[in-house]
């Protein structure tokens, strides 16, 4: 990876502009922010454990079989539980960013400040990119796709195909969803069909709608668009679907000091492990990473993962389907004959 420290000529000197602004990312987190991950304690005391980069989390099955006959010519027998296991990804992460002597001196804005105020959100897109590939990969999984995906890509978005994606879950469809993420062009998509919970129309509103269905919306664009197909995956969220944790890992925030680098410069290194699942979906025992830890090429593929639970209990479902032009961002939608 290049250096990524800040000098003189990628800052803002004070004779050319009067006040150095921030330029903060256009990301907005709203994934992370709408609280579809959820803290996983079992989760975190792993994380900080000796061992290989997947860990192994168990579960519980419920009770289930038929009811003995009662009747004093038999022992009742006696069942036991049932459990399984779960493993995890634990991703060592890194990054490090720097700045020069003379870009601190001559700059208006401190780039020490900058870094510190900002590396926290930065942690946070990287956490949001990890889920986005880690739902890829669960979905390019076919034995998961074909319980959990509505794939309708040759039809525009409508209601009838939400629906459909949520009855994947049966008779506990109602009980369990209760958050929908949705690229942006899809919920302009969802305005003009009227699909919002509101007493006006939504069509004829300019301000953001908050449910469908009761389901808290949450609109983010990075979520799956292909401009040239105009196809879009939504996915729609059950409570405790996603396990998530952090943990430092050895020195987690170290200072550098190089005093005859670029006439000294300082590098701020941050060190974290990351664990973030889908319950009721496991690394699959075949897996192999190529290198020391799993990357994000590893999540985003399919054969990483397998299902070791009844599929209906997996908590996250998806639902592909085509956006009209007129609300991709950039495409012009063709003229009408």
């Amino acid at each position: 990876m290049a250096d990524n420290q800040f000098t003189l000529a990628g800052g803002f000197r004070p004779a050319l502009f009067g006040q150095n602004i921030m330029n903060l990312s256009t990301k907005t987190n709203r994934l992370l922010a709408s609280g579809i991950l959820t803290p996983d304690p079992v989760l975190a005391a792993r994380l900080s454990e000796a061992g290989e980069d997947i860990v192994t989390l168990p579960y519980t099955n419920d009770l289930e079989g038929d009811p003995q006959v009662l009747d004093d010519l038999h022992d009742i027998e006696v069942n036991g539980l049932t459990t399984g296991t779960q493993r995890v990804f634990r991703m060592r992460q890194a990054q490090a960013f720097g700045y020069t002597d003379i870009s601190q001196i001559l700059s208006v804005s401190d780039p020490r400040d900058a870094i510190a105020q900002r590396f926290a959100a930065y942690w946070n897109r990287v956490d949001q990119q990890t889920l986005l590939a880690i739902l890829q990969g669960i979905f390019a999984n076919t034995d998961i796709a074909t319980a959990k995906l509505f794939d309708d890509s040759s039809n525009t978005f409508n209601a009838k195909g939400f629906l459909a994606t949520i009855g994947l879950l049966g008779d506990i469809q109602d009980q369990t969803f209760n958050k929908i993420a949705v690229n942006s062009s899809v919920y302009s998509e969802m305005k003009s069909l009227n699909m919002l919970d509101q007493t006006a129309k939504p069509s004829d509103a300019v301000t953001p709608f908050g449910t469908y269905q009761g389901m808290t919306i949450v609109v983010d664009d990075d979520i799956p668009l292909d401009k040239t197909s105009g196809v879009a995956t939504s996915y729609i969220f059950g409570n405790g679907a996603i396990g998530y944790s952090t943990a430092p890992f050895g020195q987690s925030v170290e200072v550098e000091r190089e005093s005859k680098k670029q006439g000294g410069r300082t590098n701020i290194i941050n060190r974290r492990t990351l664990g973030m699942h889908v319950l009721g979906t496991s690394v699959a025992k075949t897996f192999a990473p190529v290198g020391q830890t799993p990357v994000t090429s590893d999540l985003a593929a399919g054969s990483t993962w397998e299902s070791v639970i009844d599929p209906r209990n997996i908590k996250v479902v998806a639902y592909k389907a085509k956006v009209e032009d007129m609300f991709i961002p950039g495409k012009q939608a063709a003229p009408k004959p």
